[in-house]
């Protein structure tokens, strides 16, 4: 089969129609991790009939123990579709093992320094194939510490990204029992032990995370541990705040996984000087104080806050890349 890109193999997994909207899932094999069986699915969609060329290109990231529907159900409803009916090219990432992305061999090691490293960069580079465009990029949750890992690590070039908006995103929160002494110890061998958590059984979300992703959370933010790449120990807080690129931070109120006050905090450490801050609360005109999933997953969210983020890149002009 003929690959959709001349820079790695890819392969169109399927094209679908929900009700009008169109879905084309890819299949990218990009070939440079150190497991070869890598491959990343990313959705791209659209209204049927309407072309989408020139429309600003957004990639989507979802969180941790989720994965493509936390932006469109399996109905056509949701985040995705709201940009793309507000004539945004949307697109969405699933990371390993997520959603329509099958899991490689090494399943149980990857973490998102590799995501960062690797299929980050080969996503960006086949988006901008397909648009000639700068993607921004947006994030929940980890999908948003994954954003920021490429960009500080520079696999995501801020030469190639039109802007990021973060959502309940932060990687500077460190909790206190993560301070004592071998907890951070013990908790690396509990995960050389467990191949990974299961979202069902934790009631977080559908899908299962891999342990490396908990053990490079404790190498980050357990005792004396920094966020920085483990291969070349590259600070990544230097680089963060170095970065001058626009940026959109969100984060509700309530939200109890990612605190306002810590997601603010990594905002501000943020060198750009094109930014803006955004907490959804009562007390700032919202219905409701926001938690971490209704942000964006809620009727609320579609009326209240999903305007705010499409007013927001529509600020950001197309630009070739």
């Amino acid at each position: 089969m003929k690959s959709s890109s001349k820079y790695f193999p890819v392969s169109l997994l399927k094209a679908d129609v929900i009700d009008d909207l169109t879905d084309d899932v890819y299949l990218i094999k990009h070939g440079r991790d150190a497991d070869p069986s890598v491959q990343v699915a990313l959705s791209h969609i659209g209204i049927y009939g309407q072309p989408s060329a020139d429309r600003q290109p957004v990639v989507l990231v979802h969180g941790s123990f989720t994965n493509r529907g936390f932006w469109l159900s399996s109905q056509g409803i949701g985040f995705a579709r709201h940009l793309v009916e507000q004539g945004f090219d949307v697109w969405l990432m699933e990371m390993r093992g997520h959603g329509l992305s099958p899991r490689n061999h090494s399943y149980k090691d990857n973490c998102l320094e590799q995501y960062a490293l690797t299929d980050v960069p080969a996503i960006n580079e086949f988006v901008i194939e397909k648009t000639g465009l700068k993607p921004i990029w947006l994030g929940h949750s980890m999908g948003g510490v994954l954003i920021s890992t490429a960009l500080t690590a520079g696999t995501l070039p801020e030469i190639q990204v039109a802007g990021i908006a973060l959502l309940g995103t932060q990687i500077v929160r460190r909790r206190w029992y993560l301070q004592i002494p071998f907890v951070t110890l013990i908790g690396k061998l509990w995960f050389n032990i467990k191949p990974e958590m299961d979202g069902r059984k934790l009631k977080i979300g559908p899908e299962n995370e891999p342990a490396g992703i908990a053990k490079e959370y404790l190498r980050w933010l357990g005792l004396l541990g920094r966020w920085r790449l483990r291969h070349n120990k590259t600070p990544l807080m230097a680089k963060w705040q170095g970065l001058n690129l626009p940026l959109m931070a969100m984060v509700g109120k309530d939200d109890q996984s990612d605190p306002a006050k810590y997601c603010r905090q990594f905002y501000e450490l943020c060198g750009s000087d094109n930014k803006e801050f955004k907490l959804l609360a009562k007390d700032q005109g919202f219905s409701r104080d926001f938690g971490h999933v209704d942000m964006i997953v809620s009727k609320d969210a579609a009326k209240e806050v999903w305007p705010h983020l499409s007013d927001w890149l529509a600020e950001i002009k197309p630009t070739a890349a």
